[in-house]
């Protein structure tokens, strides 16, 4: 068993801030939740619980549990949303999974994986497989003033079956990675690029590996990225090769602007001839694949900076025929990390959630911390290249008004493919709450996003666990 501690001695709304982005995503999400004022934080309870949040969702009752716990797996089909992983409301790791049938409105369990695991990544496999790899397996808590992390990052991975709704083993990584990126790549071998991400060691990794299904084995990269990088961005671009993006370098704080692209040709990495903008970690990068950017990339938000993380609402447009990166003139109404970005059938890209707000690092602990959780929602026009509000603009509070149902950071979004509502997307968990100024709590909720006339939530099913930094994959 392996235990980290950070913050001795530190006021209780600092250590509950701890690692936003710097140290491990499983307890760094629950700091970024809520209003972190430094006054009125929940930690959690004794037994390690978060608070629960009634209209959030909150956590499964005893008598759903039982329910869920006795259920047969369910075998999802083509179309669905697999949901794996994550941290539940007591932060342990989770090893269940679950599909959103967007049929039946609901969430059905599946089968569960060998390891459970929060901060994972994943990626399809191929028609009916995916790819679950790494992630941290514990728990974490606040214990004598310290906060600890109790397990251990993970190297293994796992393949989940859509015929059968169970997970298999498939081989080990030759490096733990939290934090990292699975990205498909577009080659007749099915192979998947792994990146980046924070070792058991506290390291955060230039390397990277690829699993290749045909020899059921993972290949290292040739050579190393030009930076270290975790909470990056990995995008397939039109040709094939893969823009990975900026990134938290180390645990004090510091970020990167620089981008490497692999070429899945050699089997290694070159450094973009450009920079971003910004300095960015917790960003999204979104790739248009049609209209009048088709090829290029997207990117928002995040934080950045060298030992203080300051909230970004910048975007930049990254083209790959001249590897520049184009900062633009339209800002979002609101800054955003750990929010989700989803391409829509008609070109434009959906922003929803995330956390709005600063964190200070000094030699590797949170100092301070302020921000809120959002529970808006915007949209990019790659036609005008403007950020426009779904539900309006507020000038009184400078932000963009409620228009979810619950402020969320660390969800997912998925476009979904087929049934009654094809062409909205399934936002799920993260951490948050219904007032974006409370306390944040692991979230059950789920809703639905609809681009029609202007773009509204809905509530749909919950889902069967409470789960943050869990993943999203549509099933094929």
């Amino acid at each position: 068993m392996r235990s980290q501690e950070h913050l001795h001695n530190r006021p209780r709304w600092a250590r509950i801030a701890l690692a936003a982005l710097s140290v491990v995503g499983l307890i760094g999400l629950v700091a970024a939740s809520g209003c972190i004022n430094g006054e009125s934080i929940e930690s959690p309870s004794q037994n390690g619980s978060v608070a629960d949040d009634s209209v959030a969702g909150g956590a499964a009752s005893r008598g759903d549990q039982a329910a869920i716990h006795h259920l047969k797996p369910a075998i999802p089909a083509a179309g669905d949303v697999l949901i794996a992983g994550g941290a539940d409301a007591s932060n342990r790791s989770l090893a269940g999974a679950e599909f959103f049938d967007p049929s039946a409105g609901r969430f059905f369990a599946t089968g569960s994986a060998g390891s459970s695991r929060a901060g994972a990544s994943a990626a399809a496999l191929s028609a009916t497989q995916v790819l679950l790899g790494g992630g941290f397996s514990g728990r974490a808590a606040i214990k004598h003033f310290s906060l600890t992390l109790e397990g251990d990052v993970l190297s293994d991975a796992e393949i989940f079956d859509e015929t059968t709704g169970a997970f298999s083993p498939v081989g080990t990584m030759a490096a733990a990675r939290l934090g990292s990126t699975a990205t498909a790549l577009n080659n007749s071998n099915g192979e998947i690029l792994i990146v980046g991400g924070q070792d058991n060691s506290g390291n955060v990794l230039d390397t990277a590996e690829v699993y290749d299904p045909a020899a059921h084995k993972f290949i290292a990269v040739n050579n190393t990225m030009s930076d270290r990088r975790m909470f990056h961005t990995a995008t397939l671009l039109l040709n094939g090769k893969v823009l990975v993006a900026g990134g938290a370098t180390n645990l004090s704080g510091d970020t990167t602007s620089s981008a490497d692209i692999y070429d899945p040709a050699s089997n290694s990495f070159t450094p973009a001839t450009f920079p971003m903008d910004h300095q960015r970690a917790a960003h999204t990068a979104t790739l248009f694949t049609s209209g009048p950017m088709a090829g290029k990339v997207l990117i928002t938000g995040g934080v950045g900076g060298s030992s203080f993380y300051f909230k970004d609402s910048s975007a930049e447009i990254y083209d790959p025929a001249s590897q520049e990166f184009i900062l633009l003139s339209s800002f979002m109404n609101e800054p955003r990390s750990l929010h989700t970005a989803t391409l829509l059938e008609d070109g434009s890209v959906l922003l929803a959630g995330g956390f709005s707000g600063s964190v200070a690092v000094s030699g590797g602990v949170l100092s301070g911390a302020s921000g809120l959780i959002s529970n808006s929602a915007e949209t990019f026009d790659p036609n005008s290249g403007d950020f426009t509000c779904v539900g309006g603009f507020n000038t009184e509070t400078t932000r963009c008004n409620q228009s979810m149902s619950v402020a969320c950071a660390g969800h997912t979004a998925t476009l979904l493919a087929t049934g009654p509502t094809p062409h909205r997307v399934l936002i799920a968990g993260g951490i948050g709450a219904a007032d974006p100024a409370a306390h944040g709590a692991v979230l059950r909720s789920a809703e639905l996003f609809n681009p029609s006339a202007g773009g509204s939530f809905s509530a749909t099913g919950a889902m069967s666990n409470p789960r943050a930094l869990h993943t999203a994959t549509l099933l094929r």
